[in-house]
């Protein structure tokens, strides 16, 4: 079908990271991810969707601000539904593997891109390029599970030198917080934000459509 993705949810519900924690948002999850990660908590958008005209995924936004997630949103052709959502803010949360240049050219999309934790096991996977083209508007996110992680997180920082908001979380239930913010003063880190993925506190971990 033309001008169509493949979904795996749609529902409204506040943002639970990043920049926009705690403000309400539409989110379109999209079906298919290109890497596994230890950690994943959304392996069900791997296989479960159904094919959706972009028409009708746009008419079912309820809000000015939408999260486009997944699975890994980049791996199919979002310009339709962008063209269709241009008098939104969007922001595309992506796995750090696929090309986010292409979309730079609409004025309200937006960026939350992870560079994966060497606990992932992904983070080979990396496309390089995206870390040196960060805007002022985008994110930088990290998820670490061990000190090794946060490590490695302080190393891209100081390699790329990010021109954006650089937020780090925690695997859910692997690392405290607490430790976070210890190594965050260890090295004199103003520049992190430590974030908490607070649709996790609110419903249950596992729950889905929140």
């Amino acid at each position: 079908m033309k001008n169509s993705l493949w979904v795996n949810e749609i529902f409204d519900s506040i943002d639970g990271e990043g920049k926009t924690a705690g403000q309400l948002a539409s989110f379109i999850r999209l079906k298919g991810c290109n890497l596994r990660c230890a950690y994943c908590d959304t392996t069900y958008a791997f296989h479960e969707g159904y094919l959706m005209e972009t028409e009708t995924i746009a008419s079912k936004v309820s809000y000015p601000d939408i999260t486009i997630t997944g699975g890994e949103p980049l791996c199919q052709d979002l310009h339709g539904l962008l063209e269709l959502l241009q008098d939104h803010s969007i922001n595309i949360e992506t796995n750090g593997s696929m090309d986010i240049t292409p979309y730079f050219r609409y004025a309200g999309v937006w960026f939350t891109i992870d560079y994966k934790s060497l606990s992932s096991g992904m983070s080979n996977h990396m496309l390089l390029h995206n870390f040196r083209c960060l805007r002022p508007q985008d994110v930088l996110k990290f998820v670490v599970g061990t000190k090794d992680d946060l490590e490695q997180a302080r190393f891209v920082c100081d390699t790329y030198r990010p021109g954006c908001p650089v937020y780090v979380g925690a695997v859910f239930g692997a690392i405290s917080p607490g430790e976070i913010v210890e190594f965050m003063k260890e090295y004199e880190l103003t520049d992190w934000h430590l974030q908490l993925q607070l649709h996790k506190f609110i419903w249950a971990p596992e729950a889905r459509g929140v």
